[in-house]
Parts: C-alpha cells; sequence; structure tokens
C-alpha cells in the first residue's frame, strides 16, 4: 500500500501487517518494535479469530504464531488463501517448519530474532 506522502516527498511504503500470536507480552513486543514502514491492522490469538481478522483486514504480510490453543498456524493458512505468511515460532523444529511451509508459509523465523531481522523478514515475504 503506498500512502501519499506530504507535498514535495517522496511516496513511502506501508506494509500492513495482522499478527496472529496467543501470548500478549511478545505481541505487545512485537507491536513496539515494528516502529515507521509498518502498520499493523489487527491481531488474533487463536485459529478462528485469525481467519476472521485476516480475511476482514486484508493484511500485506501475516505474522503468524506456528502453536495456537485451538489449534496451529497451518490451520489458518489453509483458511485464509492467496494471503502472504511469516511464520513466528519459539521453535526450529523440522516438523514445525515443514509443516506450515508445506501449508504455504513464505518464510519462518524463530522469536528469537532482532527487531531489526524481523523487520527485513517482512519486507521479504512482502
Amino acid at each position: 500500500m503506498v500512502r501519499p506522502a506530504p507535498r514535495g516527498e517522496y511516496h513511502r511504503l506501508v506494509i500492513k501487517g495482522f499478527l496472529v500470536e496467543d501470548h500478549e507480552l511478545f505481541a505487545s513486543g512485537v507491536r513496539t518494535e515494528l516502529g515507521k514502514g509498518f502498520e499493523l491492522v489487527g491481531h488474533a490469538g487463536t485459529v478462528e479469530d485469525a481467519v476472521k481478522g485476516v480475511l476482514e483486514n486484508e493484511p500485506d504480510v501475516v505474522l503468524l504464531d506456528v502453536h495456537l490453543p485451538d489449534g496451529n498456524g497451518a490451520s489458518v493458512l489453509e483458511r485464509c488463501p492467496d494471503v502472504r505468511f511469516l511464520a513466528l515460532s519459539v521453535s526450529d523444529a523440522a516438523e514445525d517448519v515443514i509443516a506450515v511451509i508445506r501449508a504455504g508459509a513464505r518464510g519462518y523465523v524463530t522469536k528469537s530474532i532482532s527487531p531489526a531481522e524481523l523487520a527485513d523478514a517482512i519486507r521479504r515475504v512482502h
């Protein structure tokens, strides 16, 4: 999405993101750290709320927790076609990575990632 810049300035790309994360402390950190160039248009902590929120808000990129209290990230991916997903997890287990990549995620990062690395990963998925 390109937003108009004030007169005389170049246009700047703002990536609309949606965060699917059931741990509020981690979600709060992501919201705080993303900063310029990103707009979080929603947040959900369950599969059902994620599917509804993603379809209603039409984000550019969804940051998707791999493990949710009522299911897994792959089930969100399967119900939201034509959406770009970046999977987030504390796990780097091969089965977790393979499951979400096969379901359609365009990237996978662990939650130990730095804010700058996360922003870069979001841009690459976008």
